[in-house]
């Protein structure tokens, strides 16, 4: 496995916006089941999308070994101008008005069922990392048993901080609510920033690794 694909997934696991979802719907009302459910369906929904990329990348003839890395290398100039967009967008909404940055719909993740929390995790993962992540198994050129065990292990990586708070205050019912308390304030101020530096970082490290590629 390598280091790429490992920095691919603490880069996802690492997005603010699902943590603050989690952290809201646990310290309103410590509904376990459906921010499990919620981390369950972010972990299936970046498997998906790693393992469709694979899927597809499975599919370019092994006659055309010369141009499939210049092709994966394309797809990561392709990933890095979208997380450099999305930065950008994520960016100029922050500045325009910081105060506005918790989006309406978070007021009613605590009324949620655990199916439409198990769709609400699909839904909230940065797809285009898990695309990349895909993208980078695909350029191992490894079997394709070893590259759907890769996608498992990307996806146990990439749900590492979404499962936290779950365990956190299943281990610590009492001494939980303080501290996600804090956890809410500061992401509730922070979490655009964030994600928008995230962002940016990816879209220059995918720019840097694409031209690599394409440089061979």
């Amino acid at each position: 496995m390598s280091i790429n694909l490992v920095f691919l997934g603490l880069a996802t696991t690492a997005s603010p916006l699902f943590l603050l979802v989690s952290v809201l719907m646990l310290a309103q009302s410590q509904r376990l089941r459906e921010a499990l459910a919620m981390a369950v369906g972010w972990s299936i929904s970046i498997g998906v999308s790693a393992g469709a990329v694979v899927l597809l990348g499975s599919a370019i003839p092994a006659e055309e070994a010369t141009t499939k890395p210049r092709l994966l290398g394309g797809l990561d100039l392709l990933f890095a101008v979208l997380l450099g967009l999305l930065a950008l967008r994520t960016h100029r909404r922050f500045r325009r008005d910081p105060q506005a940055a918790v989006p309406g719909w978070l007021s009613r993740v605590g009324n949620m069922s655990v199916i439409v929390s198990c769709g609400l995790g699909m839904f909230l993962p940065p797809t285009v990392i898990s695309f990349a992540a895909g993208n980078e198994i695909t350029q191992q050129h490894v079997a394709a048993a070893t590259a759907w065990v890769l996608v498992v292990v990307y996806a146990l990586i990439g749900s590492l901080l979404q499962f936290a708070p779950v365990v956190l205050v299943a281990a610590q019912p009492q001494r939980s609510a303080q501290r996600l308390q804090t956890w809410q304030g500061w992401l509730e101020r922070h979490w655009q920033q964030v994600l928008s530096l995230l962002f940016a970082a990816l879209s220059l490290y995918l720019l840097a690794k694409g031209s690599f590629a394409l440089s061979r």
